[in-house]
């Protein structure tokens, strides 16, 4: 049981690029937990606020990309995960632009919605993932009280041909980028209906 979640959980960290991180995306070498620096529980520009514990989800870590990689610009991550059945990350960060409009449909939101949808395809390719698709979306969608665009991916890992399933969520909230990654495999317990009500949970608990 211990390797089969192990295993689950190596998959969807694969695909999400928690294990490779936004370093990787910004052309850095991954960084070890030991060299982590934890971002806050209260995020203090936004106010968005982490608690340990969020519908049965275990907060599971947390980056502050500015003290462990000198990197302010990529501002914060928080990391959620139901057992192997769920694996979120929450980022809020403003890459050094003075002024981000909030909700979806700005073009300098459309345009950071573009490029994470971009690395997560080039994340992909990197770690042997196949017929990467579009399940869902891209659609404007309403989580608690804030509207972000979003889209849902699927893809087949090379190696055993299991299927995983990733969620990009983006929004422009209170001078920041607010992005949300949410990946789980196929055949577990996770159903999308569970996934929709563990996003609604999870954004009420951090905009209370």
């Amino acid at each position: 049981m211990v390797a089969r979640m192990l295993r689950v959980s190596m998959l969807v960290l694969a695909l999400l690029g928690m294990a490779v991180d936004v370093a990787l995306a910004q052309g850095q070498p991954p960084l070890s937990p030991q060299q982590r620096v934890p971002a806050p529980d209260r995020h203090p520009a936004t106010g968005l606020t982490f608690p340990s514990q969020i519908a049965g989800a275990t907060k599971s870590g947390s980056t502050d990309f500015a003290r462990t990689a000198g990197k302010p610009e990529l501002g914060y991550g928080w990391n959620y995960r139901i057992g192997d059945q769920l694996i979120a990350t929450v980022y809020v960060y403003d890459l050094s632009i003075r002024s981000i409009p909030d909700g979806p449909s700005s073009p300098v939101v459309e345009q950071q919605f573009q490029t994470s949808l971009q690395e997560i395809y080039q994340l992909a390719k990197y770690n042997r993932y196949e017929d990467m698709k579009t399940a869902k979306g891209p659609t404007d969608c309403t989580i608690g009280s804030v509207v972000f665009r979003c889209i849902t991916l699927s893809a087949v890992r090379s190696l055993d041909k299991k299927r995983v399933y990733s969620a990009l969520m983006l929004t422009g909230y209170r001078n920041n980028f607010l992005k949300l990654r949410l990946d789980w495999p196929e055949g577990s317990a996770t159903s999308q209906s569970m996934v929709d009500s563990f996003t609604q949970t999870l954004v009420g608990a951090m905009t209370r």
